[in-house]
């Protein structure tokens, strides 16, 4: 295969030639910046930022390295390569790591959406990957097609799930830790797999099916990659099946909560079920009757009498199941409806039909 053809051949000689020192420097130096902007950006939880961290990191070239030595052959080379991604990927959690335990960053604090997006890997991010390493392995082909390289870039995630993973840990949450590191995983397993596909396709078909030693090292290194990535399938698929029950449950409980209600106004804030832990968060708002604005009594007193018939307790377990740990958060006001000019006053409407007119 000619240099020219290929010139991914160039990038994984380029941690082994002459100017090997140098490339390392650029390497290392491009990774710290990265970790450095992504985790920043995730604090910051400002997601132009975590796009900039993508653009820098450099880690796309020794993952399609990975996969050119494997088309090639070169078992030695393939393994060195992952094995510098692995070290990598390891540094980026320890440095990130660093930087919020240098900033003090206080652990009572919520954690940033930037960093929780990294946290949810489902199969849809399996895709992204196929696509994004297709795109990498293209334009590494195609130098003329190199524009599209800072879209494949921000089309596959991997230096911030590291970084989340890092900052993660720092704020004690290993599980969610492990599920960033998964979509990392995720990203470099597609990478590799699609790289290949793309490289046997437009430059290496006469290497991967001639007869011999290479075809035969080039077997065993998909068969190890598919392995690696049926693995995190597994994974994945127990992700996406645990995100699809839990949009399902919320949104079965907020219909029980308003049938619960009605015809009382409530209006469903927020619901988070995380059906791994048994856990459910509820934010609610209640609409108390206009007499309660007069009236000096409990809040038990001031509700109105169907909402004290049956407990909402009993409700969330008809739906949820007995064993879930709740947290009802709750808040009640005054709803009045006025018509200007006059002294007419009413009840408010429930906040579905208002929501329904507009």
């Amino acid at each position: 295969m000619s240099t020219r053809k290929f010139s991914t051949t160039r990038d994984i000689l380029r941690f082994e030639g002459k100017d090997k020192a140098a490339y390392w420097r650029r390497f290392a130096m491009l990774l710290t910046l990265s970790v450095i902007i992504a985790t920043m950006g995730m604090l910051r939880d400002s997601g132009a930022v975590v796009i900039a961290a993508m653009l820098v990191a450099p880690l796309m070239t020794p993952i399609l390295g990975v996969a050119a030595a494997m088309v090639m052959g070169w078992l030695g080379r393939a393994f060195n390569l992952a094995l510098i991604v692995c070290g990598a990927a390891i540094l980026c959690v320890l440095l990130a790591w660093l930087l919020v335990y240098v900033a003090d960053v206080p652990r009572g604090i919520l954690i940033p959406d930037q960093v929780l997006a990294r946290t949810d890997p489902g199969t849809e991010d399996l895709i992204v990957a196929l696509a994004a390493g297709v795109a990498g392995a293209y334009v590494q082909i195609n130098r003329s097609e190199a524009s599209l390289l800072p879209g494949a870039a921000i089309g596959v995630s991997l230096v911030p799930p590291l970084s989340a993973s890092g900052i993660l840990l720092y704020f004690g949450e290993p599980g969610e830790a492990y599920e960033a590191g998964l979509l990392f995983a995720t990203n470099l397993g597609a990478i590799i797999l699609s790289a290949c596909a793309v490289y046997i396709v437009y430059a290496a078909r006469s290497m991967v099916f001639s007869k011999g030693r290479r075809k035969l090292n080039f077997t065993a290194s998909v068969t190890v990659t598919l392995a690696f990535l049926a693995l995190v399938v597994l994974q994945l698929g127990k992700s996406t099946y645990n995100r699809y029950l839990e949009t399902r449950t919320e949104a079965q409980v907020a219909q029980a909560i308003r049938d619960w209600a009605d015809p009382v106004s409530v209006e469903v804030i927020r619901i988070d079920v995380n059906a791994k832990r048994k856990q459910a968060d509820i934010w609610l708002i209640v609409d108390l009757p206009i007499e309660a604005a007069y009236k000096v009594s409990s809040i038990a007193g001031l509700l109105p009498e169907n909402l004290r018939e049956t407990p909402l307790v009993d409700v969330l377990q008809d739906q949820l199941g007995p064993g879930y740990l709740v947290v009802v958060r709750f808040q009640n006001r005054i709803g009045a409806q006025i018509i200007l000019g006059t002294d007419t006053v009413q009840q408010a409407p429930d906040v579905e039909e208002i929501s329904e007119e507009n």
